[in-house]
């Protein structure tokens, strides 16, 4: 003891300021300060808060910089004593105590906007007749949403404001501007530091917590009411098109508004992207490679580049344009080897392009593109289950245009043999005749 003695008085007493704080005022609450810390700390090993609570709050009262982790396990100690009490005053007592710990903990080692918001969850889970108190210390805290670590807080705003639309003390719209604003946040975060998928993992929970009051119906009623004030601003307008697509709303007549005020005022690949989409819904095919160059569909999210190439393939299906149309079923396919979809795209593009493969003009030639498609819908089908259904109906439609198996005769071809087609698409298949 006399040894802890001399080194808490050197501390206390030889000119540094900041130990003096840390360890106590006085040489006396220093050692104080030291004697309850262990007392504490060797409970709390234990799991036995009841035991390390009064200890606790002594190292509170008479040192309170001397560690983080008085307020760390502080918080656990206090949660643990109310849940051990059934009185109500103690349990306020507890309580209050643990919101002083937050403003404390911020008063000591800092980050404000973390503390609040913490302080803010913990009136919601323990004090929920309190929610409009919470609902403004976390309005408090997204002020301070640069701070370090802030990932969590926009859920836990969130999942409040999600409390409060419940038990019908905000309306529609201010869940709605909830939402925008917590994950307006977690983007940021998430552009700050690419590498840390926390912040996008966030977004997708609150996406699902927000899902259940988040129809078509209502999504659609509110961004036509906000359509005319807001058209010129490209963030309302991103963020519209988003949530519109991300709800499948997208034949929306006010989805197709936003998407051209979007695209019209700020022109990036991602709202040509959407402009695209746009089109293939309207059947407006020959607009879709305006917007989709491979310039920029090389610029979107990769999860977006293989939905793109399919587009510009079923545009160019639809339009006659049966070799641009295998390019893009082959980007497509560079990018998603097992994409099903580019598979029966290619399949539809070689059966509707036979009549451009003429071949040697036999009857074999003109109908050995048919042999092509249905091997395109056989992979399709083995490489994506998802589109088997269509696959199979694809096979049993296009088999019928092979060649009959007098033709097969009469030309001299074996079924099981092989073929090569040259023409605007080269292939080996396989011969079959017709049944």
């Amino acid at each position: 003891m006399k040894k802890i003695l001399a080194i808490v008085v050197a501390l206390a007493m030889g000119g540094s300021a900041l130990h003096a704080q840390k360890y106590g005022k006085t040489p006396e609450d220093s050692i104080k300060c030291l004697q309850n810390l262990s007392v504490y700390q060797e409970f709390y090993k234990q799991k036995n808060y009841t035991g390390a609570y009064d200890a606790w709050k002594q190292v509170l009262e008479l040192c309170p910089a001397t560690s983080l982790n008085t307020y760390i396990r502080g918080n656990t100690i206090l949660k643990q004593m109310i849940a051990a009490t059934k009185d109500p005053a103690q349990r306020g007592q507890y309580f209050d105590e643990m919101m002083k710990l937050w403003d404390m903990r911020a008063q000591y080692y800092g980050r404000p906007g973390y503390c609040l918001g913490m302080k803010a969850k913990d009136m919601r889970d323990y004090a929920p007749s309190r929610l409009e108190d919470a609902m403004e210390l976390f309005n408090q805290a997204l002020a301070y949403a640069n701070e370090p670590n802030f990932v969590n807080i926009p859920y836990f705003y969130f999942e409040c404001m999600r409390d409060a639309y419940k038990a019908q003390k905000i309306s529609k719209d201010d869940l709605f501007a909830a939402y925008d604003k917590a994950t307006t946040i977690l983007e940021d975060i998430a552009e700050q530091d690419p590498s840390d998928e926390t912040a996008n993992t966030m977004m997708n929970t609150i996406s699902k917590m927000f899902e259940p009051y988040a129809s078509c119906e209502d999504l659609v009623a509110m961004y036509t009411e906000k359509f005319e004030t807001n058209k010129g601003d490209a963030e309302f307008l991103r963020k519209a098109t988003k949530m519109l697509a991300s709800r499948g709303c997208t034949d929306a007549e006010i989805f197709f508004q936003l998407t051209d005020a979007l695209y019209e005022l700020h022109p990036t690949p991602e709202s040509a992207y959407l402009m695209a989409q746009m089109c293939n819904r309207n059947e407006d095919f020959g607009r879709i490679g305006s917007f989709l160059s491979e310039e920029t569909i090389s610029q979107l999210p990769s999860d977006q580049q293989e939905n793109a190439y399919l587009l510009v393939a079923n545009a160019c299906w639809r339009l006659n344009h049966y070799g641009d149309g295998r390019r893009a079923c082959t980007k497509a396919l560079q990018i998603n080897p097992n994409s099903g979809r580019a598979y029966l795209l290619l399949g539809m593009l070689y059966a509707a392009g036979a009549d451009a493969c003429p071949g040697d003009g036999t009857p074999i030639a003109k109908r050995a593109p048919f042999w092509a498609a249905v091997d395109m819908f056989a992979k399709a089908k083995a490489v994506d289950p998802s589109v088997a259904e269509a696959a199979n109906s694809a096979i049993a439609t296009y088999s019928q245009h092979f060649p009959s198996a007098d033709d097969l005769f009469t030309y001299g071809l074996r079924e099981g043999s092989s073929y090569q087609i040259s023409c605007w698409f080269t292939h080996t298949t396989t011969i079959r005749a017709a049944k």
